[in-house]
């Protein structure tokens, strides 16, 4: 079994007193109303074990005068128990379109086993915001992405949290984890939301270098995004390095392209222009190997289900400069490398 973390805005279902899922909405309290806790994942995808940790927060969940307890302590706290004794690094993961709760933690269970290099673990970290699970092309496509937006607030609070709890840490218990985040298609418009929150909640000052790579992979976020100081053109600075993973031959984001049409997509065209793109970014091509063995992937998901792309992703997190990362080539005219097909 393997051990995830998570935060989510969902709405709990209880079972008595105590939580035992989430649903596919955002939750009543507040879109920025958050749960934190564990959960126990056995191969394939099933929840075995799902531990909610305990919030009171007085005069909004419990009466004036109660005992504040909130959540993101006591998983906090856990979590960098873990990396500590692991000696491991954090992979926190933002989700995409049509994603349950349960799919959702079955791919950061994956993410976190794949990902992870000869000689380091993964702890694993999932936001999960309400998409709905389902894929109508229109409909659900509009509600979650209203979703999304909607829950930004939510994610760059736990952020916020995450900062406040690590300044608190003392220096003998430092974990010394690099972070790492990685946004899949919707997550990444999730993500310009959230960094958009951020830049708000602290007065639009510097922002705190959080992570150590930030990975947007098949990203439904436009292709000027890293032009615009509305979209990620300010992401850089919550990491050491950005890497965007796209394809030009992603089946997804060129139906959103025709079908809600919506200008290009980062995830299919790379940025729009590479003029002024800054240096923290880095581009890969992933176009040779996008084709999976699941038609209804329609080469969107070799993120997690290519070999090669998994290769490639284990190395930077390893700590591998991109010009030395194996598996790649080098394309000077269009500032990028793309990863080459195994034989």
């Amino acid at each position: 079994m393997t051990l995830i973390h998570f935060a989510t805005n969902r709405e709990e279902v209880y079972q008595g007193d105590r939580v035992v899922g989430f649903t596919e909405r955002l939750n009543p309290k507040s879109p920025v109303y958050l749960r934190y806790g564990t959960a126990e994942i056995a191969e394939p995808s099933t929840i075995v074990e799902l531990r909610v940790a305990p919030e009171q927060i007085p005069s909004y969940t419990a009466p004036a005068g109660a005992e504040k307890i909130l959540g993101s302590q006591s998983v906090f706290e856990g979590l960098r128990l873990r990396l500590k004794e692991n000696n491991a690094d954090l992979l926190m993961y933002l989700h995409g379109y049509a994603c349950t709760v349960e799919n959702a933690f079955a791919n950061a269970t994956l993410l976190k086993n794949q990902w992870a290099p000869n000689d380091k673990v993964l702890e694993s970290a999932v936001f999960s915001w309400p998409a709905n699970g389902e894929m109508r092309p229109i409909l659900d496509y509009a509600s979650d992405r209203d979703d999304a937006r909607q829950s930004a607030k939510a994610v760059a609070r736990a952020l916020r949290r995450l900062m406040e709890y690590m300044r608190g840490v003392q220096k003998d218990d430092w974990c010394n984890a690099d972070f790492h985040l990685v946004a899949h298609s919707m997550g990444n418009y999730m993500l310009r939301n959230t960094l958009q929150a951020l830049l708000s909640d602290l007065g639009d000052k510097t922002l705190p270098r959080l992570f150590k790579n930030i990975f947007l992979m098949a990203a439904d976020e436009d292709a000027d995004a890293f032009e615009d100081p509305a979209k990620l053109a300010r992401l850089p600075e919550l990491a050491e390095a950005v890497h965007v993973y796209f394809a030009r031959n992603d089946l997804a984001l060129t139906i959103g392209d025709k079908t809600k049409a919506q200008p290009d997509r980062l995830g299919s065209t790379g940025p729009r222009t590479l003029t002024s793109l800054p240096h923290k970014v880095v581009l890969v091509d992933c176009t040779d190997v996008s084709e999976t063995a699941s038609l209804t992937d329609a080469r969107h998901q070799y993120y997690r289900r290519r070999d090669e792309v998994i290769a490639d992703v284990r190395q930077v997190i390893a700590g591998k400069t991109p010009e030395s990362i194996e598996g790649r080539r080098w394309v000077p005219e269009r500032r990028c490398f793309m990863i080459r097909k195994q034989d």
